[in-house]
C-alpha cells in the first residue's frame, strides 16, 4: 500500500470519527439541557411553597394569621407541610370569628387538631384555646354570682316561681322547669349580646326552650326596685346567636 493511499485513509477515519464524536457530543448535550429543563419545574414550585411556608410563620408569630393564610392560599403546588399549616390557619380563623361573636362553644369546636408541626401556629392554637377556656368559665361564673345579687355586672336570671306573671300553677311548673333546664352559660351569652347589665336592673326569665332556641323574659327594676317593667320577650339561638324580639 502507497504512503499517499495510507494517508487518505488516515484522514477519512479521523473525520468519520470527529463527525461521531460530534453528533454524541450533541445529543449528550441535548439530553442534558432537558433533563435540566424537567428538574427544574419541580424545584421551582417547591421553592415557591417553601418560601410561602416560611413566611406564612413570621406573619403567624406576629399575629396576623389572615395574612399568612393568604400568603399560602395563593400558592397553587403547595408542598404537605404548607397544605396542612394552610389547614390549620383556616380552622384558627373559623375558631377566632365564633370566639369575637361570643360563641365560645362553636370556637371550641371549630379548633380542632392540628396537622402542621408549626411551632408558630402551635402556640396560636393553645392561646386561643385557653382564651375560650377563660371565657367559658368566666361567662359560668359571672351568672352563678348574679342569682345571688343584682349587682352583678351580668344580668340577674329570675327563677320563674318566683316572679308573678299570668298563668295558673301548672304553667308556673313548666317555666320552673325550663329555668332549672337552661344554663347559665346560654343566659349570659344572651345578656351581653344584648346589654342587659345586671347593675342596671335588668333580670332574666327562661321561659321556653326547644332543642337550641331559647325564649327569654326580660325585666327592668325601677330605681328603688319595687316594680320590675316589662322590656320584652327575646328568642335566643344559643348555637348561631341570633336574637329575635319576639314582643
Amino acid at each position: 500500500m502507497s504512503s499517499k493511499f495510507k494517508k487518505v485513509v488516515v484522514g477519512t477515519a479521523a473525520l468519520t470519527m470527529s463527525v461521531l464524536l460530534a453528533a454524541c457530543g450533541g445529543q449528550q448535550t441535548t439530553a442534558s439541557k432537558s433533563s435540566s429543563s424537567s428538574s427544574s419545574k419541580p424545584r421551582t414550585a417547591e421553592n415557591t411553597s417553601t418560601k410561602a411556608y416560611r413566611s406564612a410563620n413570621r406573619l403567624i408569630r406576629n399575629h396576623n394569621y389572615q395574612g399568612a393564610y393568604e400568603k399560602l392560599n395563593n400558592v397553587n403546588n403547595r408542598s404537605t407541610q404548607a397544605e396542612n399549616l394552610n389547614a390549620d390557619l383556616k380552622n384558627y380563623l373559623s375558631a377566632q370569628d365564633a370566639y369575637n361573636n361570643g360563641n365560645y362553644d362553636q370556637a371550641a369546636g371549630n379548633l380542632k387538631e392540628l396537622k402542621s408541626t408549626s411551632p408558630a401556629m402551635k402556640d396560636a392554637y393553645a392561646a386561643l384555646q385557653d382564651k375560650i377556656t377563660s371565657a367559658k368559665k368566666g361567662n359560668s361564673n359571672s351568672v352563678s354570682s348574679s342569682i345571688n345579687s343584682s349587682s352583678s355586672p351580668s344580668a340577674r336570671v329570675v327563677n320563674s316561681s318566683s316572679v308573678t306573671t299570668k298563668g295558673n300553677t301548672g304553667s308556673q311548673a313548666a317555666n320552673q322547669a325550663v329555668s332549672d333546664e337552661t344554663s347559665s352559660d346560654v343566659v349570659n351569652r344572651f345578656a351581653n349580646k344584648l346589654g342587659f347589665d345586671g347593675a342596671k336592673g335588668y333580670e332574666i326569665i327562661p321561659t321556653a326552650k326547644n332543642g337550641n332556641i331559647y325564649r327569654f323574659e326580660v325585666r327592668r327594676n325601677n330605681q328603688d326596685n319595687s316594680v320590675a317593667n316589662m322590656v320584652g320577650i327575646y328568642q335566643y339561638n344559643s348555637q348561631t346567636g341570633a336574637v329575635t324580639k319576639l314582643q
